[in-house]
């Protein structure tokens, strides 16, 4: 990575790539459950308001994962969200490229812990409070997670484009 003419060194980007990360968690985690408790301090269960003809509020509790599945199921769901939060912390120690891995890495870990902490401190429901028509009510920690996933498939995409582009075989992870 170039800053001001000069290549990182390894330290410098495992130090960013880890503050990335702790701030991309945090920030995640905090905007997911100050979110949710205004949702449930301020919108009533199941009423619908309609904020923008393509985006409602409507709170919900769902007791499971992504479009209900799994619900009332929380203990397989804790155990799948942990298996997860191992697997991305993995491959934030892994990927080389630190502002991706550090960013991405962290709005999914972020997204996770929030749902994982309503979960576990609540009656295993998560609160769902955002809707567009003909889809799912969901809540920021989805939108973390989905925007974290789509920022590391995009970036593994384009240095699978870049390798090929330049004859080499696999990417470099450099970044």
């Amino acid at each position: 990575m170039q800053t001001g003419g000069s290549t990182l060194s390894r330290e410098h980007r495992i130090l960013l790539k880890w503050s990335l990360f702790a701030a991309a968690t945090a920030a995640a985690l905090a905007v997911d459950l100050v979110t949710k408790h205004l949702a449930e301090a301020r919108l009533i269960l199941g009423h619908t308001d309609k904020i923008l003809p393509f985006l409602y509020l409507e709170r919900t509790a769902n007791s499971g994962v992504a479009f209900g599945l799994l619900g009332g199921r929380t203990a397989l769901i804790v155990v799948a969200n942990i298996v997860a939060l191992a697997i991305v912390g993995a491959y934030v120690f892994i990927d080389r490229r630190a502002v991706l891995a550090g960013l991405a890495g962290g709005m999914v870990v972020g997204g996770s812990l929030g749902n994982l902490v309503q979960r576990l401190t609540g009656d295993g429901h998560v609160t769902d409070f955002l809707k567009f028509p003909h889809w799912p009510n969901f809540n920021m920690a989805d939108v973390f997670i989905d925007v974290g996933i789509a920022v590391v498939v995009i970036g593994l995409a384009v240095e699978l484009v870049r390798s090929r582009r330049s004859g080499r075989s696999a990417p470099s992870s450099e970044q």
